[in-house]
């Protein structure tokens, strides 16, 4: 005789709407992060420039030089881009280790959403994954977060 274990209940809602509702509230924190310790003016010129240098790369894809002359300053602007990434990235980190230490003491192997379509299924990490990538483009959209 086999024993499934129980799905657990978090604040008395499934594994799927917890962590619909845990996705959509890092999501929110992450964009907030991202919009208030960064130079949102300087992100975007910076993704304008990067878009202007690949694109002049492509152009002068025959011209060596010209090609060389851009990648250099296209690696500097993604430098400037980085610098400014990456102390929200140092904030959200410790928060982000803490919780998912706890999601994965609370759901371990538990199956979220199973496929039939597929020869697995879905637990809480992909779960996570799908949710977030879905929030966290609709925030930075919202928020206008480069």
């Amino acid at each position: 005789m086999t024993f499934l274990a129980a799905e657990p209940v978090v604040l008395g809602l499934s594994p799927f709407w917890f962590l619909l509702l845990i996705s959509i509230a890092l999501s929110v924190f992450v964009s907030l992060v991202y919009k208030f310790m960064t130079d949102q003016t300087l992100m975007k010129e910076l993704k304008k420039d990067l878009k202007k240098y690949q694109a002049g790369m492509k152009d002068a894809k025959d011209d060596t030089a010209k090609v060389s002359e851009l990648s250099k300053k296209a690696m500097s602007a993604n430098m400037k881009y980085m610098k400014q990434t990456m102390r929200p990235m140092l904030i959200t980190m410790l928060p982000f280790m803490l919780i998912f230490w706890w999601l994965r003491k609370i759901f371990g192997e538990v199956i979220v959403v199973p496929l039939s379509f597929w020869p697995g299924h879905l637990g809480w990490v992909g779960t996570y994954i799908i949710f977030s990538m879905i929030f966290t483009t609709l925030f930075r959209k919202l928020l206008k977060v480069s």
